[in-house]
């Protein structure tokens, strides 16, 4: 094995560089008193030391540039100093630019542009210096530097949003209409959290025109379901409808969200047989008919999300559950357990009902009772959903243990009409204060006719 070893050697008192090298075989002296090779020897050194200083400027630098404060806090003069410590790193004049132009000063504007500027030819494919430079261009009055800019950053960026939207508002300011939605559209569809502003702006500027709206922002599945809820938004439900009806069947539901918030909006304005109609468009089957009762044998599970199903609401004194327990027909019934020692309304099931108006129906269900004790027994009634008016009620159910016996209601329904609730209730307690009611009633097989 080779060994080598290194001797400095000085003579009379001075300095003088020799590199011994010893291996096995002889011995090497270097001297490097020479000025070429003390050159070779400090370049390298000096190369090393300059770049960890120029490194270690630019990440101060940009340290600095990323956590300044805001521009009223003495922001800029900290990025200031930021910027001539990393003179080259884009990011510095970008945060000088940004807090110059956040002062909404006329004075500040065009060195915000310049410092934009600088950032942009410190790093030309970054979308958003181009899209900061654009909207600072457009502020300080130069519009057509600004549209170039901004479609500078929309090629560099094609699939994002918010160049297309800055561009889009930009060309609408310059009136340029039809320009100004072909990129909001497009910023809309890569962006649906832009589709409400985009609607209130197409809303105004078309003068609230939906279908106008309708063609600037797009006629997707998507963008006709939120027009949906901007139009209930601004009270214009009949324009929601034709948007809704405008939707293929599967897209109707596919955007059931939007079908969910214009039948809400029906109801609560009494439309009914138009609620309905849009409920049908949304539901799995759709199949559900006008002066039809829904689960009328209690067969399904009673959900909340059907506003034309069963609604049932629990009540102190008064449970109310499906039953398998000798039901009239099929496998269910509805079972209510009264333990009241006091007054107690009982309205806790109820459906809303889709019928004609000015048409005659027949009604019938069955009821059996175990042990059901009051001086005033359940009934069921029918009322006027748009006005809450009674139209008829059946008779009391008979106290004590009855079998499975059938009720009959016949009624008219007045003109104009258009829907009915059907619930339970209770006969009048008369003088009767406390008015308590024990025991339990069966329900099941509710059928709703139009009459012959």
């Amino acid at each position: 094995m080779k060994a080598s070893c290194i001797f400095l050697k000085t003579e009379n008192l001075k300095l003088k560089t020799e590199f011994v090298v010893a291996n096995t075989d002889q011995l090497k002296i270097i001297d490097v008193r020479a000025l070429y090779l003390r050159v070779l020897l400090v370049v390298p050194v000096a190369l090393v030391l300059a770049g960890s200083w120029y490194a270690t400027r630019w990440y101060v630098g940009n340290t600095m540039a990323e956590y300044v404060p805001a521009a009223e806090e003495g922001g800029i003069d900290v990025a200031q100093k930021a910027m001539k410590l990393a003179p080259d790193d884009p990011r510095t004049h970008w945060t000088v630019a940004a807090l110059e132009k956040s002062t909404f000063s006329p004075e500040e504007l065009p060195l915000a542009v310049e410092h934009y500027r600088e950032a942009v030819n410190l790093s030309p494919n970054d979308y958003r210096l181009w899209m900061d430079l654009g909207q600072a261009q457009e502020a300080s009055g130069d519009s057509a530097a600004g549209e170039r800019s901004l479609r500078r950053a929309v090629e560099l960026a094609p699939y994002y949003s918010y160049p297309r939207w800055y561009l889009g508002n930009l060309l609408l300011r310059e009136g340029r209409i039809d320009d100004a939605f072909a990129e909001l559209q497009l910023a809309g569809s890569r962006d649906s959290n832009l589709r409400p502003q985009i609607f209130n702006l197409a809303w105004h500027v078309y003068g609230q025109d939906a279908q106008s709206v309708l063609l600037a922002v797009g006629d997707s599945p998507a963008s006709r379901a939120e027009l949906v809820g901007f139009l209930l938004g601004v009270d214009r439900i009949d324009d929601a409808i034709k948007v809704w009806s405008g939707l293929m069947p599967g897209d109707r539901r596919e955007q059931r969200a939007a079908g969910e918030s214009l039948t809400k909006k029906l109801l609560e304005t009494k439309r009914y047989a138009d609620a309905f109609s849009v409920y049908n468009d949304y539901v799995e089957d759709g199949t559900q008919r006008i002066g039809q009762i829904q689960n009328g044998g209690f067969e399904a599970d009673v959900v909340d999300t059907n506003p034309f199903g069963w609604k049932i609401a629990e009540a102190h004194g008064v449970q109310i559950a499906l039953d398998a327990g000798a039901p009239h027909a099929g496998e269910r019934s509805l079972r209510v357990v009264f333990t009241s020692p006091a007054q107690l309304a009982f309205d806790n099931v109820q459906q809303l009902v889709i019928v004609e108006p000015s048409a005659d129906y027949h009604l019938e269900f069955y009821v059996r009772t175990e042990n059901l004790k009051s001086v005033a027994t359940p009934t069921v009634e029918v009322l006027n959903a748009a006005t809450g008016a009674q139209i008829a009620t059946s008779e009391p159910l008979p106290l004590g243990n009855n079998n499975w016996q059938l009720m009959k209601i016949d009624f008219k329904m007045p003109p104009g009409g258009e829907a009915i609730i059907l619930r339970t209730s209770r006969a009048s307690c008369a003088e009767e204060a406390t008015c308590p009611i024990f025991g339990m009633v069966w329900y099941d097989d509710f059928n709703l006719q139009r009459a012959r």
